[in-house]
């Protein structure tokens, strides 16, 4: 089984970095967590086979269900 990678803040320069690096060295599924799935970095992040999760860290049950899935990096 592939382990999941989760990346919070997937949507900005660091988040997107951390996802650039998953995605080249290969092995990972890539999760992208963000608050708005709809805006243009998540869709170029979709497009580049990232899935996205919409959830915001201040609400606990979206980031529980964020993170149901294999080993996690948390970036903030």
């Amino acid at each position: 089984m592939t382990p999941t990678l989760t990346v919070v803040g997937a949507t900005g320069v660091q988040g997107g970095s951390v996802i650039d690096s998953a995605l080249k060295a290969g092995g990972y599924k890539v999760r992208a967590i963000t608050r708005n799935a709809g805006s243009e970095k998540a869709k170029a992040l979709a497009a580049r086979g990232v899935e996205i999760v919409t959830a915001d860290l201040n609400d606990i049950a979206s980031i529980v269900k964020a993170f149901q899935v294999g080993c996690s990096l948390h970036h903030s």
